[in-house]
């Protein structure tokens, strides 16, 4: 009977522990005869046999035990079938999540850019519209179990993608007469633009997980830091999932485990930059923009839908699909449990 295997992804996992067949010890020294009994004749009939004389006995049976999980000993000898203690994952994840602004500051000029360095400032006639986050993460993610139920791990990875920003501005708030005037107001200009993402992310976090031959179940908490070289797009994720399932022998050393769940997923982003606007003017200037803006998930609920294939002990495949209202999000893995 087998326990369960590591669901692997940024944040996610899962090990148990079944029940297995417990055989009585059996004594080295008194063999047990399993063919005709030489003198009555009957089969099946064991008969301990003395040692020649003078025979120098086998020592006892020796088990080596892992130095992790802590408690594996205990629970080995007890029957229990248990999780390899050390485990290394490759990742591939996409997120889609539609976000939330805050803290929008800028600085705005006609007919130029705004100088570098310049003050950023909270003002009225520009606000955000479309606010969509676009991310693909591959992670290499190393993970232990410290004793048969908890897990900790700790990923580093390559963030890239980019944030859709759609921008408002107000012209008639932002140039007054005589560029507008009420005779001749100059509206509103929609000033859609794209932030890019290429971070370096770092995650750590935990996993409970518990389950029999049957079913399991497990808790996941994870945080990532994903850190920009240009400090212009950093972004922290706090991922929660919760995961339920069923599990079904394949073959000797393969097992199915489909399940549902769901997962908090809250992204927070920080973008900054520069964007430059066409002709708005009757004089053919345009503006320039530059900007600073938090962006947080909007609904960052979501259901889990996924399946963790176990090839062996050593190796297993795992693909999940999380929605919700304004996200989705795709996760596949690998992992190698030596």
């Amino acid at each position: 009977m087998r326990g369960l295997t590591l669901l692997s992804v940024m944040t996610l996992g899962v090990a148990g522990h079944a029940r297995a067949e417990e055989v009585p010890p059996v004594p080295i020294i008194n063999q047990v005869a399993t063919s005709a009994d030489p003198v009555s004749g009957t089969a099946d009939t064991p008969m301990p046999v003395a040692p020649a004389e003078g025979a120098v006995e086998p020592p006892p049976e020796r088990r080596t035990y892992p130095l992790l999980p802590i408690g594996g000993r205990a629970a080995i000898e007890r029957g229990y079938h248990i999780q390899r203690a050390l485990g290394a994952s490759g990742m591939l994840i996409h997120n889609v999540q539609n976000m939330n602004s805050r803290n929008l500051a800028i600085a705005i000029a006609k007919g130029e850019d705004p100088p570098a360095g310049g003050p950023l400032l909270e003002v009225p006639f520009v606000t955000t519209t479309q606010m969509e986050s676009h991310s693909s993460n591959t992670e290499f993610k190393a993970d232990v179990w410290l004793s048969p139920f908890p897990n900790l791990f700790a990923g580093i990875g390559k963030v890239k993608g980019h944030v859709n920003i759609g921008v408002d501005i107000d012209l008639d708030a932002f140039v007054p007469f005589p560029f507008c005037r009420p005779a001749k107001p100059c509206g509103h200009a929609q000033l859609p633009f794209t932030a890019n993402v290429d971070n370096t992310s770092f995650t750590f976090g935990s996993i409970l997980g518990y389950g029999t031959n049957h079913w399991f179940a497990a808790l996941s908490l994870a945080k990532t830091i994903s850190v920009s070289a240009k400090e212009r797009s950093d972004m922290k994720m706090t991922n929660i999932a919760g995961r339920v399932g069923p599990r079904f022998a394949l073959g000797k050393d393969v097992m199915l485990t489909p399940y549902v769940g769901a997962n908090y997923y809250d992204m927070d982003v920080t973008v900054s930059g520069l964007v430059r606007s066409g002709a708005l003017f009757e004089d053919g200037d345009g503006v320039g923009l530059r900007y600073k803006v938090d962006l947080s998930s909007r609904r960052p609920w979501a259901g889990i839908a996924g399946a963790n294939l176990e090839l062996s002990s050593h190796w297993a495949m795992q693909a999940e699909y999380n929605l919700g209202q304004e996200s989705n999000r795709f996760v596949l893995s690998l992992t190698f449990r030596p």
